[in-house]
Order: structure tokens, then C-alpha cells, then sequence
């Protein structure tokens, strides 16, 4: 069975996704990096906006009716029709107890349910007539999949018939037992110990481009998020936060750089609030093989002194800070329930210009958030004055459903406004990306080839976008390269080779 995987969404997806990729090819599948040559289709999916869903569905039209797919991610997660599952045979107090949802599930033969049961009444039944005796009930021994995990299966399965499997992220330890159920034969010596923890899988290549030779590893040091911001969907997509284990962070590091891998990132949703990250930082860079280290996403709030240190003085944790502010008014932020001041973000901001080192900074912003004046908007166009950003990642608000802004907020900010706020806000960036990248020209830099087609993109140690136009040939797509900037603009420094 031939496999290829799309991956939408964020650094945390990718890493996902290449667990995805390992537990499949120990069971015998084969990874195609070409579309057309897979027979399944596997979508891991977005939900921090609409237009992140729309994406989804717009690209199961495209895929062929012979080929079977199926869904993982955020957006299936985050969809769930919570007043379905009331019928169950303990009351489901909450989201977080439900099925193997962050681990939840205690057993490594979990009775397995929805691949042919019509509806969850049948689903009852035939578990509690097949199991008696057994201990804890449906909710400890249950692994919900398709209509019984999600109401969306039956609304994507009406129009893609050829949707074969709807599944948590969280379930991925126990695709082998899956795929027996669906009729699959695996290969039963390479099958690893079937797990409740998917982050404990070690994946081979975890990095963006789902390739073997890449040099970069993506390595989720949490997953979920208790900030509970009013806009996100995160906590009800993965669930509240819960972090890895110091050790099994650190050995997952070294198995890739064992294995050629030489930059490192750590994700996590509020990365730096792991509360040994400091501790993690530092064993890493003691790595002689180690060229980069990066992180994402911190919060300003969560830094200290010897982070601070750590990014004055040690070259390989990367001179680049991804730090989402969201917007620069105070009101907003805390409608938000962001936790800081935008006082506070300049004060954090003011420490990174003061290091003895060029930092890069970027960030995130919301623009047409509930309420959001214009008042409130030429507050953040301030902030990224202040702030020199040299790249914003900019979002126009969508509501997203049960999420605290959904519930207790209106979306009252019209389209017209935000797209031309957006407009406002990238002719500024535009303007602070070209001043900042003209300071560039003239310095040397080792860069990463990442695409290559009529000229090479790469980037640097600041995260920048680099562009090469000459020396094609010599070049090869994750490898490493000295370049000299010649020129400077908005968004892109152009290089040489040395």
C-alpha cells in the first residue's frame, strides 16, 4: 500500500504528520512523495481558521474517487458534536475524557468502534453485550473512529465516498490494531509496542519537507494549551496542555542527530513554559553536531534572565524569536485573555534589542478581532513601529466555534474594514522589512536550501528568506551553503555563493 500525506497547519502538524509516515511504514506501507502513485491519501488538517477548513475540503475535491483517504488533525478534533456522546455509559463531563484523547486510554487492546456501527446507541450495545466484566466501562477501553468519534465523518463520507478513516492524532499508536479491523495485512516484526502516548513514537525524518535527507527535526516538547485565549481553538482541538518528559525529549534529539539531522526546533504551544526549558536548551547545545536550535512558539511572559543569556551567548540557539503579540491594543488584549500589557511587550522587546546580538523578530497579529476600533488597530500599527518586526504573520479574525470569543463576543468588524486594515498593515511591514534587509547586504551567512526550481530558496539562522539565482547546479535541497547577501528588499535577501 502506497501512502503519501498532506499536511496543513503548523510546525506541530509536520512533526505529526512524520509519526504518521514511521508507524505506517513499520507496518509495511510504502511513503510516495508523489500523489498520484499513493493508493491512500492521508490529510492532517488545520482549524486555527475557516479558511484553514475551507482549504481541506477544497482539496478533497481534487483527489481521485480511486484513491482512499483519510483525516487526522486539529480540524476533525475541534468539530465534535459534544451533545452526541451524553448516551454514554458514564456521564462525559468534559471533552478531555473522552476516547484516547490525550492519552486518556488505558489499555493496548482497546475495543475499537464506529468502522461498521451505524450509531452510537448500536455502539453501546454491542460493547456492553461483548463485554460484561470489563473494567472502567466504554470510557477507558473505547477508540472512537468515524461516525462514532465525529458527526463530520457522515457529512464528508456523503460527498467523498471514498473517506475511508477519520482519526485523532492522539490514536496514532494504535493504527496497527486499526488497520487490522479494516482488513489490512501488516507487517507484524517491524510493529513497535502499541502506545496511548503518539509522542513517544520516534519518527524517521521528522522535519517539514516529510524527506529523509532533510537536516531539520521538528520535535513537540507539549502538546495542547491552558491559556484558553479567546479567539483559539487549540485547547479544544488538542486538549489542555501536557508536557514530555525532560528524557524522552532529549533522546528523540538524539536520535536524529545520530542520524545526520543538524538543526533542531522544538514546538510547543506555549514552548517556554515547559518547565524544564531552560534545562532542555542547554543539554542540547551541548551537541557537537548541533549547527542550529530554534523554538516556536514562546510567550513574553514566560521568558526569564537565563533565556535572555542563552540567546546573547550561545551561537547555535538562532539569533530569531517568534513571539505573537496579536495586537497592540490594551482593550483587545485582554479580551483576548493574552496576560500582558502591551507595556509588557515592550519591555520584552526593548531586552531582546538590548543583547549583544542581531535578533530577528517576528510575530503574529490579529487584525478585525471582535471590537476592534480604529482606534485599537493604529495601536498596533504603533506597536510594529516600535517593535521593527521583520515579519508579521497576519490573520484576519474568523469566529471559531466554542471558543470563548465565539461565545461571549460578536464578530462586528466587516470584511471591507479587515482586508483593509490587512492592506494598512503589510504596506507598513513592507516598509520596516526593506529597512531592516538593506542592513543586511554585505554579510555572510550559512544558509538552508530548502526549494530549488529557477532560482534556490534557503534561509538563514535569522529565519530570513533568501533567494540565489546563480550556481544552480551546485546546490542540492537540505544541505547547508555559505552565501554572501547582495542586495536587500522587502521579505527577501538575494545571495551568492562563496
Amino acid at each position: 500500500m502506497k501512502f503519501h500525506i498532506i499536511v496543513y497547519g503548523c510546525q506541530m502538524n509536520y512533526s505529526d504528520s512524520a509519526r504518521i509516515r514511521a508507524v505506517l511504514i513499520n507496518c509495511g506501507f510504502n511513503y510516495v512523495e508523489n500523489i498520484d502513485e499513493a493508493d491512500l491519501v492521508i490529510i492532517d488538517t488545520c482549524s486555527v481558521r475557516q479558511k484553514s477548513e475551507d482549504k481541506v475540503f477544497g482539496r478533497l475535491k481534487e483527489i481521485p474517487k480511486d484513491k482512499k483517504i483519510w483525516i487526522t488533525g486539529c480540524m476533525i478534533q475541534h468539530n465534535l458534536n459534544l451533545n452526541k456522546f451524553n448516551k454514554f455509559e458514564e456521564t462525559v463531563n468534559n471533552m478531555f475524557n473522552l476516547g484516547n484523547f490525550q492519552g486518556n486510554l488505558q489499555t493496548k487492546e482497546p475495543v475499537i468502534a464506529g468502522l461498521q456501527e451505524k450509531s452510537l446507541d448500536d455502539i453501546i450495545y454491542k460493547f456492553n453485550k461483548q463485554n460484561p466484566n470489563i473494567e472502567n466501562g466504554l470510557k477507558k477501553n473505547i477508540l472512537l473512529l468515524n461516525n462514532a468519534f465525529n458527526p463530520l465523518y457522515k457529512k464528508i463520507k456523503s460527498t467523498f465516498n471514498n473517506l475511508e478513516l477519520i482519526f485523532r492524532i492522539d490514536d496514532l499508536g494504535y493504527i496497527p490494531v486499526i488497520l487490522k479491523k479494516l482488513g489490512y495485512s501488516i507487517d507484524e516484526n517491524n510493529i513497535k509496542d502499541i502506545t496511548n502516548e503518539y509522542t513517544g513514537i520516534i519518527p524517521n525524518g521528522a522535519n517539514q519537507l516529510l524527506d529523509y535527507n532533510s537536516k531539520v527535526a521538528y520535535i513537540p516538547i507539549q502538546t495542547g494549551c491552558s491559556q484558553f485565549c479567546a479567539y483559539c481553538i487549540v485547547p479544544y482541538a488538542r486538549g489542555l496542555e501536557k508536557n514530555r518528559k525532560f528524557e524522552d525529549i532529549i533522546n528523540e534529539v538524539n536520535y536524529h542527530i545520530n542520524n545526520g539531522v543538524q538543526e533542531i526546533v522544538l514546538v510547543g504551544q506555549i514552548v517556554n513554559k515547559h518547565p524544564d526549558f531552560n534545562k532542555i536548551i542547554k543539554e542540547i547545545l551541548k551537541i557537537k553536531s548541533l549547527k542550529w536550535l530554534r523554538y516556536t512558539s514562546p510567550y513574553p511572559t514566560y521568558y526569564n534572565d537565563e533565556l535572555f543569556d542563552l540567546h546573547e551567548n550561545e551561537e547555535k540557539l538562532c539569533p530569531h524569536i517568534h513571539i505573537p503579540v496579536q495586537s497592540g491594543s490594551n482593550s483587545i488584549l485582554k479580551k483576548m485573555f493574552r496576560g500582558y500589557t502591551v507595556e509588557q511587550f515592550k519591555e520584552f522587546i526593548n531586552k531582546i534589542h538590548s543583547l549583544g546580538r542581531d535578533i530577528s523578530i517576528t510575530t503574529d497579529i490579529i487584525i478585525g478581532f471582535c471590537g476592534e476600533t480604529q482606534e485599537d488597530f493604529q495601536k498596533s500599527l504603533e506597536l510594529v513601529k516600535y517593535s521593527k518586526f521583520d515579519m508579521i504573520f497576519m490573520g484576519i479574525y474568523s469566529t471559531r466555534p466554542g471558543t470563548i470569543g465565539a461565545k461571549r463576543y460578536i464578530d462586528d468588524i466587516s470584511p471591507k474594514v479587515k482586508s483593509e486594515r490587512w492592506d494598512q498593515m503589510n504596506e507598513e511591514l513592507k516598509k520596516i522589512s526593506n529597512e531592516n534587509n538593506q542592513k543586511e547586504i554585505g554579510k555572510v551567512y550559512d544558509v538552508m536550501i530548502t526549494n530549488i526550481s529557477n532560482s534556490a530558496i534557503a534561509y538563514n539562522e535569522q529565519m530570513k528568506n533568501i533567494i540565489i539565482d546563480k550556481n544552480l547546479d551546485k546546490l542540492k535541497i537540505g544541505e547547508f551553503y555559505k552565501v554572501k547577501i547582495v542586495k536587500g528588499a522587502s521579505f527577501n535577501l538575494y545571495a551568492e555563493l562563496i
